[in-house]
């Protein structure tokens, strides 16, 4: 028997349940089953049915303000039954103490306002449904590792041939397993965490050899405004595109990551100050002359980004203090017109 995964909306107010049953089941009815309680304590008695049909709850999405027990008490219980369970908080009420005990005692992925976005809430949900699947998928492909080293073991010399047969297995196993590490889902650039990473260790390489090191921050000229208009699909493919334009002729040493939303970061080892801001106008200038679909419905005619340059030891002397003035420079990019590279002001 196949089980369905579950996403359980939980509000005292018939009107909302209905609102999410309607606009969850339009996009995720054919995967997922919508189920809907009217307090905690129903919650908990279908989170109770669940486990014992082995169905798998994927995500929770709570009002904070029910009779009774309040949503982060909920999703505190959940997390406690089935810590991978995505928790969404949905309130028009929560103060910013109640959503930050929720992270930190419920695991809190995301805080939705009342009245939310439709495709907003279908968006997130899909993304944080993805993240689910993933993790559902990790031990798995940990077992499978597991039991290919326990048939490595079990393996007689005179079975050369099949030993390199499972050792290429393990080693496509751990390649997947890396890859899904560090890179980002939808770009396939490196992720927000690698990024973190290696810019702090070339920024301790560099405070040991004395070499300089550039961080490029780049930004999308008005991307919600694109988002808004054309919908997340076509945001999606615009940052497809943004980070292929991005890698084109990028050197061996060269980082570019996705650092978060429409933001995409790019790390230059042994680069200076000048060299970086080169290489931000002529990416600037291969965005702007890419033929993006819609583009030119977006202001100005095209479609375009935004760059900002810092430099070890121009601008900073840790990998925090690069990113802070690379954002800064950004920033002034932005507030000058967008469509332009701006390099950080030299420390006095």
């Amino acid at each position: 028997m196949t089980h369905r995964e579950t996403i359980l909306c939980v509000d005292d107010e018939e009107g909302i349940l209905t609102a999410l049953r309607q606009q969850l089941g339009a996009r995720f009815g054919q995967e997922c089953e919508i189920a809907v309680a009217k307090s905690a304590g129903e919650a908990l008695e279908l989170v109770d049915e669940l486990e014992r049909e082995g169905d798998r709850l994927a995500v929770v999405i709570a009002d904070q303000i029910m009779p009774g027990m309040k949503g982060v008490e909920l999703l505190e219980e959940v997390h406690r039954r089935n810590p991978r369970t995505i928790k969404i908080l949905l309130t028009g009420q929560a103060g910013l103490d109640a959503v930050v005990y929720a992270i930190n005692k419920a695991g809190l992925a995301r805080y939705i306002p009342k009245p939310w976005d439709e495709p907003d809430l279908r968006l997130t949900v899909e993304k944080l449904l993805e993240k689910f699947r993933l993790e559902q998928e990790r031990p798995l492909i940990l077992e499978e590792l597991r039991r290919k080293n326990s048939e490595l073991e079990a393996l007689n010399l005179s079975l050369e041939r099949k030993v390199q047969e499972r050792t290429q297995e393990l080693e496509s196993l751990n390649q997947r397993l890396e890859k899904l590490a560090i890179t980002d889902g939808l770009t396939g650039l490196y992720n927000h965490r690698f990024f973190h990473e290696r810019i702090a260790l070339e920024a301790e390489r560099c405070q040991r050899s004395g070499h300089e090191l550039s961080l490029l921050m780049i930004d999308v000229d008005h991307f919600k405004l694109y988002n808004d208009k054309h919908g997340h699909p076509a945001g999606d493919d615009v940052l497809r595109a943004v980070a292929s334009l991005l890698m084109e002729g990028r050197r061996a040493n060269d980082i570019v990551a996705r650092y978060g939303g429409e933001e995409f970061g790019i790390i230059l080892c042994d680069t200076s100050k000048g060299q970086a801001a080169e290489l931000a106008e002529r990416l600037r200038q291969r965005v702007a002359s890419y033929s993006f679909v819609y583009g030119n419905e977006q202001p100005g005619g095209r479609l375009t980004i935004s760059g900002g340059v810092a430099t070890i030891p121009d601008d900073a002397t840790s990998a925090a203090a690069l990113i802070d003035a690379a954002d800064a420079a950004l920033y002034a990019a932005k507030r000058a017109g967008r469509n332009r590279t701006r390099v950080a002001e030299a420390r006095p």
